[in-house]
């Protein structure tokens, strides 16, 4: 496709919205005489002139009336032919009443109200009871909302956790599964701005503490949200109030000494905001650093200082800092202009169990070899045994990942007026993450050949499965940058409430990666497969939406254009379609049963661009699978129907049900090399699958001293395969013919939380999830071929966790002091979370957790070795704990509110 039909595309879509939107007039067409005047007018404060909102505007002895808006106008339609008195009432003002205000069939007068304020009397303190959550009659959208004090209720470390909780969602080896779909289907948004990195799918996490409120959409997203095929999270952050205030919050799990600690874990958090110098200018910026030696451990030695013997200074497996800074100025009555940037860095290692031991290993040089001397190594011992035996941390020869993201954008808001109003978005993006040991380049990793990490030179034999020498064999660089303009206006006329609006991305991206630095591939380059390129695309989207009530009735219909180019690095030769574009229609229909009821039915086509290293990796190479820009966008299709019941005022529930077929998803194929006798891998849209499912919410608002939320999902998740390089992993020469139960595949699910406490002097809290049992596939050790319908054919126990928190608080110097105890997993449930976490470069001997759980029941994994010399190999167990979940942890903190 050419740029003509990008520009046809955009044409179409605002000549839509040029049919529909032929201008701002009125709300209603000029009153005729049969439909009576119009009263309009302003409600200002007398002395400074400024507008007021909200006052009550009355009409004497008759039950007519309205509110004022930001900009300080009201309006009242169709009032009868007469004389009336006009009473206006607001909080912190003497009334005003203008008398006899003439009224004249089809004609518009107007009245200004100038406010004087007034001095209140001082009234007792009342408790005031917020009722959040409602029935949301006008939207067909099955979402999830939290607000600050709902994540702050909860006893989770981050804002995901919270997020797992919901119906709809599954968490899984540290990912979200929306609804049966795979994790990269699921957009993340910060303040209406998409975040994620194109070329490799990475989202964000953002300190619970710094967020105003969250909503997870799992179903019936408007045609508003592109490029997401499951499920969107929004996340709204914090602004700076009319005072000064602000959070401390420090967690420990560390009690003073070293043999007291869980994970070594520390997290301080400090967020502050207010106003400025500036009149009608506020701040708010906050801080949040992370130091944890996460589960599980691995025996990398690392250097710690200690203050004031309590709190640990120092690099853990997993270092983050992130932090946070945002203005918010309001130039006018309905303009607002906000300012932020986000900046997060981490710096973790990852857990490989055959990397994992500690010890002295024999060094000798080997003078055998006629080219050079080498260094060999020989046995291994748990001690010095000798000054020939030199220490070896295998762990601190593992990739450590240095993981950076940046954000800056800009975001304008202005109501034109009480029917119109838009919102104008500028961001930049920086995606950075380097994978590597000790910061090396790839000469300078240790070891000659891959057989010699586990090869005893001295005795000439092979250890079983724990390196003994030399680095870990892999380092990649990825950096992406992303620049998005992101325009939104809606507008009510009558009945009907349009929105349209364009978003225009443009990414940048370079990717670096090897293995194997020790050999060299035919160009005479360092590394056995290697991918390098720099690409650079533009894409975007369009959409119109009509929200049309009519009789009580609500239709949601809307209309989006996307479209995504490969960029002009690719060869014309190599390429069918240089721009993929696709139209996807979405409609729903909300029709309010009662006053506390609401049935909802929803259609929708949803697209989504797949990660750039699908169509770009391996291009120029016949290491490893290689990628295919002639990739189209993934497909879903999804139905949905909802129900909505108020029980009471503060009890709301939500019963969903859905189908989502889902095509053209990415996998792996092989495909006949005729220069060689092996096989091309190459990705492909191949891959389908369905989910199917229904969900329970049920949510109890704040009062009386407690609250609490309760979901249920039953959910059925089946496809073709569960990821791109599936038939590869399994060496499949053909996918399945039919649907399997995917790796996220749990048919039930639930999650549940509960707080109680005044928020004064004390609380509790405690959350609880439960997943019934994932799939796996059996294995037994003579198993040669696997068939394709034994994937995923049988289940892993289900998988349980409760967290607990206790608070107490206090008054300092007139704030809010707290302390606290949390307990993570306090029931020590032992979770299977990955029955088969990978092993590479594979060990010299025989491992396959699947086999050793196929024929004991025993997770952890094995390795088969004839040790006694009966002829037979036994299972030797690794107790591998990357297979479980995180253990009992217990923690205590302390935070201040000021």
């Amino acid at each position: 496709m050419s740029w003509t039909k990008i520009a046809f595309g955009f044409v179409a879509i605002m000549a839509v919205s040029g049919f529909l939107l032929p201008g701002l007039p009125a709300a209603q067409a000029p009153a005729t005489p049969e439909e009576g005047g119009t009263l309009t007018g302003m409600v200002l404060d007398k002395s400074s002139g400024r507008p007021l909102s909200p006052a009550n505007v009355l009409v004497v002895g008759r039950k007519w009336g309205t509110i004022s808006l930001e900009d300080g106008s009201f309006k009242i339609e169709n009032m009868p032919p007469g004389n009336y008195d006009i009473l206006v009432k607001m909080i912190g003002y003497a009334d005003n009443t203008v008398a006899s205000v003439v009224v004249e069939a089809g004609k518009t007068v107007r009245v200004t109200f100038d406010m004087s304020e007034k001095i209140v009397a001082t009234l007792p303190a009342i408790d005031v009871f917020g009722q959040k959550k409602k029935i949301d009659q006008k939207n067909t959208e099955a979402k999830h909302e939290m607000d600050s004090q709902d994540l702050s209720d909860l006893p989770v470390d981050d804002v995901e956790e919270a997020i797992a909780l919901q119906a709809g969602v599954i968490a899984k080896g540290g990912e979200l599964f929306v609804r049966g779909g795979r994790s990269g289907e699921v957009q993340f948004q910060v303040d209406g701005v998409p975040v994620r990195d194109p070329l490799g799918g990475a989202g964000l996490s953002l300190a619970s503490q710094a967020l105003s409120s969250t909503e997870t959409i799992v179903g019936g997203m408007s045609a508003k949200y592109g490029n997401a095929q499951s499920g969107v999270i929004i996340f709204n952050t914090k602004e700076g109030g009319d005072s000064f205030s602000g959070e401390m919050r420090y967690t420990t799990d560390d009690y003073g000494s070293p043999t007291n600690t869980f994970d070594n874990y520390d997290r301080l958090f400090l967020g502050v905001g207010g106003p400025t110098p500036v009149e009608n200018l506020s701040y708010y910026i906050s801080g949040e650093l992370t130091y944890a030696d996460v589960y599980p451990k691995t025996p990398e030695r690392r250097s710690r200082t200690r203050l004031l013997n309590f709190v640990s200074i120092g690099d853990r497996k997993s270092n983050s800092i992130k932090l946070q800074g945002k203005l918010a100025y309001r130039p006018t009555a309905n303009t607002k202009l906000t300012l932020e940037a986000l900046d997060q860095t981490s710096k973790r290692d990852n857990y490989f169990h055959s990397w994992s031991r500690a010890g002295w290993v024999q060094q000798f040089l080997d003078t055998t070899r006629t080219d050079e001397v080498v260094l060999r190594h020989g046995r291994w011992a748990p001690y010095q045994v000798d000054s020939t035996y030199h220490y070896y941390n295998a762990a601190e020869h593992t990739p450590n990942v240095l993981d950076e993201f940046t954000q800056e954008k800009l975001v304008f808001r202005h109501t034109m007026s009480q029917h119109a109003h838009y919102v104008f978005r500028l961001s930049h993006q920086h995606f950075f993450v380097d994978s590597r040991v000790q910061d090396k380049q790839a000469w300078e990793y240790e070891g000659e050949r891959e057989r010699d990490m586990w090869f005893n030179y001295y005795d000439g034999e092979s250890y079983d499965f724990f390196v003994m020498s030399g680095d870990y064999p892999q380092l990649s660089t990825r950096e992406t940058q992303v620049y998005q303009g992101i325009f939104d206006f809606t507008y009510q006329r009558g009945r009907h409430t349009f929105e349209t609006g364009f978003t225009l991305q443009y990414n940048d991206m370079r990717f670096f990666s090897l293995n194997r630095p020790y050999n060299t591939n035919a160009d005479g380059e360092i590394g056995a497969a290697r991918t390098e390129y720099h690409y650079y695309n533009p894409e975007g989207g369009a959409y119109i939406q009509d929200r049309w009530e009519h009789e009580g009735m609500v239709i949601n219909a809307g209309l989006r254009y996307d479209f995504f180019s490969v960029g002009e690095q690719v060869s014309i030769s190599d390429v069918q379609e240089r721009v993929k574009q696709q139209i996807s229609p979405r409609v729903g229909i909300a029709y309010p049963i009662s006053d506390r009821d609401v049935f909802s039915f929803f259609y929708g086509r949803f697209y989504q661009v797949p990660n750039r290293t699908f169509l770009f990796d391996n291009l120029d190479s016949y290491d490893g699978t290689r990628g295919n820009p002639n990739l189209t966008n993934e497909t879903t299709v999804t139905y949905q129907a909802s129900i909505q019941h108020l029980f009471n005022a503060y009890l709301v529930g939500q019963f969903s049900i859905y189908y989502r077929d889902m095509f053209g998803l990415i996998a792996a194929e092989a495909s006949a090399d005729w220069s060689s006798t092996g096989d091309i891998w190459s990705y492909v849209n191949k891959d389908y699958a369905s989910a199917k499912g229904f969900e329970v919410s049920l949510s109890r608002a704040y009062r009386s001293n407690y609250r609490w939320d309760l979901s249920y999902t039953y959910g059925v998740a089946t496809g073709v395969a569960s990821d791109p390089n599936s038939a590869l992993a399994s060496n499949f020469v053909y996918l399945p013919t039919g649907e399997i139960p995917l790796n996220w595949d749990a048919r039930h699910s639930i999650g549940a939380s509960l707080y109680m406490g005044d928020r004064v002097n004390w609380g509790a809290s405690m959350s609880w999830s439960y997943t019934s049992g994932y799939p796996y596939t059996p294995y037994q050790r003579d198993t040669r071929e696997l068939e394709p319908e034994m994937e995923n054919s049988r289940r892993l126990p289900s998988t349980t966790t409760l967290d607990v928190r206790a608070d107490k608080y206090y008054r300092l110097w007139g704030q809010q002091l707290s302390l606290f105890l949390q307990g993570r997993n306090i029931l020590d449930a032992k979770n299977i979370t990955s029955l088969t976490p990978g092993n590479w470069p594979a060990p010299p001997v025989n491992v396959d957790y699947r086999v050793y759980y196929t024929e004991t029941g025993r997770a952890g994994g094995a390795y088969l070795q004839d040790r006694d010399g009966d002829g037979i190999e036994e299972f030797i167990p690794l107790n591998d704990p990357r297979v479980f979940g995180a253990p009992r942890t217990i923690r205590v903190g302390m935070g201040f509110i000021f």
